[in-house]
């Protein structure tokens, strides 16, 4: 599928990643990116109302050409470090609302809406959000791991703690699934002040990402000094 908004959309998401490489910050570009991508299915669905109900349809309709997907992800990371909490929380509302949902669940960007709820001091909101989600979502690690980190913020601690042992018990490993889960926890142990139980799962997560190193030695995709682990700081939005 080409038309003139498709190849502009290409040519600005390509500079995006060239200013990403040579290290100059130009915001405008990305964001005018998803304005243009937001015109394409607003075209499409005035021609045709079920065009692309899913997000996933983007990149099928063009043969993966533009990988919307994943363009999308670095669009909603960008907007997480450059802080700019206001057009994060805008920008997932819309994605939220654009696409159906119904193939794929749209985790990672509610709990990037969670995070910038609190973020921005909606403390309160973002309690009521993430629990919806989990009322919809109970076996979602990240609709519980985004509740902690709401329930941290508005100082809930005995419902943050009543859901992290729902889900971690003293025999539970880390890994990819609930990953996300120990590190939530951590950050909850870290404010209670319990030390033992913060370092215990701290330790699980070393572990987790130490059995990733090792594999990616073993397959020769990173040499000696390119694995890093460090998640100093990545909670602070939530505090």
């Amino acid at each position: 599928m080409k038309n003139k908004k498709w190849k502009e959309f290409g040519k600005l998401t390509g500079t995006c990643y060239v200013n990403l490489g040579m290290g100059t910050a130009n915001n405008e570009i990305w964001d005018r990116a998803f304005e243009v991508l937001k015109e394409i299915v607003e075209d499409g669905r005035d021609r045709q109302p079920e065009y692309v109900s899913e997000l996933y349809l983007l990149d099928e309709i063009t043969d993966d050409e533009y990988d919307v997907q994943g363009w999308l992800e670095d669009y909603l990371d960008d907007l997480d470090m450059r802080e700019n909490k206001d057009k994060l929380l805008k920008v997932c509302d819309e994605l939220l609302g654009m696409f159906c949902w119904e193939e794929d669940a749209p985790s990672d960007i509610k709990f990037l809406k969670s995070s910038a709820l609190n973020a921005l001091g909606r403390k309160e909101e973002a309690v009521e959000f993430c629990e919806e989600w989990l009322e919809e979502e109970p076996d979602n690690l990240v609709a519980v791991s985004a509740n902690v980190y709401a329930l941290l913020a508005t100082h809930d601690m005995e419902k943050a703690e009543k859901l992290i042992k729902q889900h971690i018990h003293e025999d539970t490993e880390c890994g990819e699934e609930n990953n996300i889960l120990f590190e939530a926890a951590v950050a909850y142990y870290k404010a209670a002040g319990n030390k033992k139980e913060m370092k215990r799962l701290d330790k699980a997560r070393e572990e987790y990402y130490k059995s990733i190193e090792h594999l990616f030695r073993e397959f020769g995709m990173i040499e000696d000094d390119e694995f890093i682990w460090n998640d100093e700081d990545e909670d602070e939005d939530f505090m």
